[in-house]
């Protein structure tokens, strides 16, 4: 009895032994992590692609987009499992401001998106390059390539696949890049469907750190919440309201900011002195001296035309073919431009500078900043106004703090919702309906 209590114990030791050990167990692949494969870029995005579609209805509705009916949660689902795409997990998209970007896709199964790579490469000129375990498809006419492995889909646009292939697929140390850490630490917004991450060296450069974007549902356009984070003490804060001057509903670049600079330091101001003159640097535009005298108060006004008359001389025959001096009218139109700002003391020194620099130039009573049209100037109170138009915009008390800017075409609009300690706050809002129609058209 005894001898086979002693047999079994020995056995369930040796059984412990050979299960800890596993020396008849061959070893695993570990399963690589997704976010590995993430390249360093400028702007990083992770996005949770059927509820943005869901919450987008809305946006499409209200724009009519065509052909919204392929933009469903539904159809983008179903297509999506067509092809083996996970689109129920994060979706991570990347770009850089050499023009390049591209998206990394999960994976549920890779046996599906064979025969859409095949679809792919019979409709298009693609050559397709083998490179260690992974093909890489390149659509010659898009400058596109894609590769997958086990687990995602890699796509990308631009001009530097290889280089960032060798940078963070190839290598086997590799090991989740900065952006994407600092994308998946976010505590600012972390349960939205949408979220963009950048810490590139252009917003260094001016002082910032970093900056999330975040998107918030909206029927009328593409509207992201913001967070800057300043690596300086923010200098000011936004006031509730301020003087402001009214804008053309033509206008397609309009500035309205209200600043707190009542209590700045030294050691603030020139601070900010040196956050501005990067902007400046190119024209030399006396920065300190403006700073100096302003009260917090800038508007500016770019857009449409106004219809002026003038007076001129032309030399016509008379009857007898002789001739004669004939005044006549003529109409042209006039760029509107507008600028004021307010000031705590005269602004006459700043404007001596200027005219000094060659940054202003003065003409019969005109003004003209470097290639600006002729503008009149208006000194009332503690305003300093220039203007095109025949008569100088109205004035009036404004709350708002938003910059409205028109690029090819495109309307964008920033608006500073609130300051704290080394954070601004805001949101923009960028009209999405031709971005939508072309991507329901492809």
């Amino acid at each position: 009895m005894y001898k086979k209590l002693v047999f079994i114990l020995f056995l369930a030791f040796i059984l412990g032994a050979l299960l800890y050990i596993k020396p008849f167990d061959s070893t695993k692949k570990e399963v690589e992590k997704i976010e590995t494969f993430l390249p360093e870029a400028d702007l990083a995005g992770r996005v949770y692609l059927l509820d943005f579609l869901t919450e987008s209805t809305d946006l499409m509705l209200f724009n009519e987009i065509s052909q919204r009916q392929f933009l469903t949660s539904e159809f983008v689902l179903s297509l999506a499992k067509k092809f083996g795409l996970d689109v129920q997990s994060p979706v991570y998209v990347f770009a850089n401001e050499r023009g390049d970007a591209g998206s990394v896709v999960p994976l549920y199964t890779t046996q599906k998106l064979k025969s859409a790579l095949d679809r792919i490469s019979l409709d298009n000129n693609v050559k397709d390059t083998l490179i260690g375990q992974d093909r890489i498809y390149h659509l010659v006419d898009y400058q596109v390539h894609i590769f997958h492995r086990d687990h995602f889909l890699f796509i990308y646009y631009g001009d530097y696949f290889y280089e960032i292939y060798r940078e963070c697929i190839s290598d086997r140390k590799r090991k989740i890049a900065d952006v994407w850490k600092g994308l998946f630490s976010n505590p600012i917004f972390p349960n939205e469907n949408l979220v963009l991450y950048s810490a590139c060296a252009s917003l260094k450069q001016f002082g910032m750190d970093y900056a999330y974007m975040a998107h918030d549902s909206d029927s009328s356009g593409f509207h992201l919440k913001s967070c800057i984070k300043i690596n300086d003490s923010i200098p000011f804060f936004v006031k509730d309201s301020g003087q402001a001057i009214k804008f053309s509903a033509r206008s397609k670049r309009t500035i309205d900011l209200h600043m707190n600079t009542a209590d700045l330091s030294a050691s603030i101001k020139g601070l900010l002195i040196e956050k501005l003159s990067l902007l400046t640097s190119k024209i030399s535009l006396p920065i300190s001296d403006f700073i100096e005298i302003w009260s917090g108060d800038f508007c500016f006004e770019e857009g449409g035309f106004y219809l002026v008359s003038e007076k001129y001389i032309e030399t016509e025959l008379d009857d007898n073919f002789e001739p004669t001096q004939v005044e006549k009218t003529r109409y042209k139109n006039v760029p509107r431009y507008s600028l004021m700002f307010t000031v705590h003391e005269s602004a006459d020194q700043l404007i001596d500078k200027l005219l000094s620099k060659g940054i202003l130039t003065k003409k019969d009573q005109q003004f003209r900043f470097l290639f600006s049209p002729q503008l009149k100037l208006r000194l009332v109170d503690n305003q300093v106004i220039f203007y095109s138009t025949v008569n100088p915009p109205r004035s009036y008390m404004s709350s708002m703090n938003r910059i409205e800017w028109t690029y090819k075409g495109t309307d964008f609009e920033f608006q500073v919702d609130s300051l704290s300690d080394k954070r601004v706050f805001g949101s923009i809002e960028v009209p999405m309906k031709k971005i939508l129609e072309s991507i329901a058209f492809l």
